[in-house]
């Protein structure tokens, strides 16, 4: 139980809550580990549950109809949560969530979900919280869908990679790099051109490979690129 109540207290959403209600929250998980490749829960099935991922990394995604392509709607990383929103709203799942790595989840039914959300205060405005986060992270993707060019929102998405990596001296390392595949199907475009923007970037010295990795080189000059783009 220690072990555990240290993985969960590490995940975003429950690191400020107090031993009791963490302690709560671990005694009233199943745990699982999952294998790379592997689908978690699928868009339009009626499962309810919870998952906290304590190892791993995952993706949310939709597939086309007529071509099968997908489309990303946002990756899982570690210390984060999902499912919350079947749980809370009785309906169907709204994407597919695919393990892209072995994952390890802790995992909430949703029964011992709602009881958490009636009984810890705490725990119900966190979960408020996280709902505004994404309702506004969601309008702004619209936004950029809706107004902006590809080599905009290459940009738009970059800066953003660059500000959860954390910025310093100007720079920010987004370790590992998003694969090219990932990246487009983030922002609604093909492969090609993310690369041919993330080359242009890196001539104009704003970006630089380093393996695995891209260094954003300038922060203030990539954030003034993103700010053109939208008019501001």
């Amino acid at each position: 139980m220690p072990h555990r109540m240290t993985s969960l207290r590490r995940c975003e959403i429950l690191r400020d809550l107090s031993d009791t209600v963490i302690r709560d929250v671990a005694q009233s998980c199943t745990w699982h580990s999952v294998a790379a490749g592997k689908q978690i829960v699928m868009a339009n099935e009626r499962s309810r549950d919870v998952y906290f991922v304590t190892k791993g990394k995952l993706r949310a995604l939709l597939y086309s109809a007529a071509e099968g392509k997908p489309v990303l709607f946002a990756s899982i990383g570690v210390d984060e949560m999902f499912g919350e929103l079947s749980a809370l709203d009785g309906e169907p799942r709204s994407v597919t969530i695919e393990a892209c790595s072995d994952c390890t989840l802790a995992i909430l039914s949703k029964d011992q979900f709602q009881r958490l959300v009636e009984t810890h205060p705490q725990f119900s405005l966190l979960i408020m919280k996280k709902l505004a986060r994404k309702v506004r992270s969601l309008s702004e993707r619209i936004f950029e869908f809706s107004t902006l060019s590809v080599q905009a929102r290459v940009h738009a998405e970059l800066l953003r990679l660059a500000l959860l990596a954390g910025e310093k001296n100007g720079q920010a390392l987004i370790s590992p790099a998003p694969l090219l595949a990932d990246f487009a199907a983030h922002i609604s475009t093909h492969r090609e051109a993310v690369s041919r923007v993330l080359s242009r970037i890196q001539d104009m010295g704003i970006a630089r490979r380093e393996g695995a990795d891209l260094r954003i080189l300038d922060v203030a000059r990539l954030r003034a690129l993103h700010r053109d783009a939208r008019g501001e």
